[in-house]
């Protein structure tokens, strides 16, 4: 959900804005994500006026620039457009970062912005609830609030999926046939897994061939936010997209 324009003089900035808010009420996404970057250029190169109170508004003029191309973004996002617009997870989560960096205030409408919701099970997200990975205590609620995808295997991005509740774990698998190719359809396994300090333990109740066959994966839970998986695989929050 955009947020309105808080400057009353002109500038080159409020005007981008708000030609960006038409486009996006008229859900015209794309052109307003163009609108909103050039706020973000304006602000950047416009000098503030000779008061305290002009500089302040200049610099929540930058925010809000920043807090809705974040919004859009996750929008063209939502609809499916991420490869063609660049709308990444990162892409996101950065621009309303900076948003919250250049006014804090925004933070508290960034957690409950519904424009945000596809972005909620990240570690920014997270973050800005207050917790970290470099925290052991946090650990079992990132575990739990975080979707966690493995690092992308060429033109076939990330192939495997992974997220925790109290009652296990599911994996979900990109599925080939026997020349290698993907198939359409997906494969998801349960299984239960602990966690002691940094340790990770996955463990599944029976053998499957794209696990060649293991019944437990041991891995490490690592302060940037990572799993890391002995003789497996490593998984962030980020999918691997667009690399086709």
């Amino acid at each position: 959900m955009l947020l309105l324009p808080l400057l009353l003089a002109a500038s080159p900035t409020l005007d981008a804005n708000s030609a960006g808010m038409k486009l996006y009420r008229a859900q015209k996404y794309p052109e307003a994500a163009e609108q909103f970057r050039a706020a973000i250029r304006a602000g950047e190169r416009e000098a503030p006026g000779p008061t305290v109170r002009d500089a302040v508004q200049l610099t929540r003029q930058r925010a809000l620039a920043q807090f809705n191309l974040g919004c859009t973004l996750a929008l063209l996002r939502k609809a499916g457009r991420v490869c063609e617009f660049d709308a990444y997870r990162s892409a996101v989560v950065e621009a309303v970062q900076q948003a919250i960096t250049l006014d804090p205030g925004r933070l508290e409408k960034a957690l409950v912005d519904p424009d945000l919701a596809g972005v909620r099970d990240t570690l920014a997200f997270q973050s800005w609830k207050g917790l970290s990975p470099s925290r052991e205590g946090d650990l079992t609620k990132l575990l739990h609030s975080v979707r966690w995808w493995s690092v992308g295997a060429g033109v076939f991005g990330s192939i495997h999926e992974l997220t925790f509740s109290d009652q296990g774990f599911a994996l979900t698998m990109k599925v080939f046939d026997q020349d290698g190719n993907p198939l359409e359809r997906r494969k998801t396994v349960y299984g239960k897994w602990a966690l002691a300090g940094r340790t990770l333990t996955l463990f599944f109740p029976v053998e499957h061939a794209e696990l060649k066959k293991a019944r437990s994966f041991e891995g490490t839970f690592t302060d940037e936010g990572q799993l890391v998986f002995k003789g497996w695989v490593e998984f962030s929050d980020a999918p691997s997209e667009c690399d086709a």
